[in-house]
């Protein structure tokens, strides 16, 4: 096979894979991430049940594939914030565009950090991905003069929790997502003290 010939199957492969996990996606969207039904993702891209294990062999594998895919979206929503010019501030930005991303995306919240799917573990290379992308919170928080796990795990709760309130309580308002600033800034002031 050329160069050209692999490049051309490599491309097609990525795109129909790209397609399952949007039709994936979008199922959790609908039924729930534990109800994610691989028959139907399958159905919704116009291939068979059987097809898709070309691309995916198992579930667990179309599951950590998402996972990945989730961290990957945060982490393009995380290289769009500004420059760090105040250490609180970046914080706070890395904090409202976590919260904002996930309220906005409630699959990818619980596939990463709720645990929904019984069994589910991602792969050690999709955890290092995750790892990676939570790794510029942590960078932030340090660059603030917070380094200390169970200040880093506070912070996390507050944000992780401002997502889930609003998922769970408030869909389609802001009341969780427009406290986040306040939130954090509160957790920020409470860890100094």
């Amino acid at each position: 096979m050329t160069d050209k010939a692999r490049s051309s199957v490599a491309t097609r492969r990525a795109r129909a894979q790209r397609e399952i996990l949007d039709a994936a996606w979008a199922e959790m969207a609908r039924e729930g991430v534990a109800a994610l039904s691989v028959r139907e993702v399958a159905r919704s891209v116009g291939i068979r049940q059987q097809s898709l294990t070309y691309y995916f062999p198992t579930k667990q594998e179309l599951l950590d594939a998402l996972f990945a895919d989730g961290f990957a979206g945060l982490r393009k929503r995380f290289d769009r914030l500004p420059p760090i010019t105040d250490p609180d501030q970046g914080v706070v930005d890395a904090a409202v565009a976590f919260v904002k991303h996930l309220v906005a995306r409630p699959a990818a919240y619980h596939l990463m950090f709720q645990g929904t799917v019984p069994g589910f573990e991602p792969s050690e290379e999709s955890h290092a991905i995750a790892l990676t992308v939570l790794g510029e919170l942590v960078g932030r928080l340090a660059a603030a003069g917070i380094t200390a796990a169970p200040d880093l795990a506070l912070v996390r709760a507050m944000m992780s929790g401002l997502a889930a309130e609003q998922i769970a309580n408030a869909p389609r308002g802001r009341l969780f997502v427009d406290q986040t600033e306040r939130g954090i800034r509160a957790v920020l002031a409470a860890i100094r003290s």
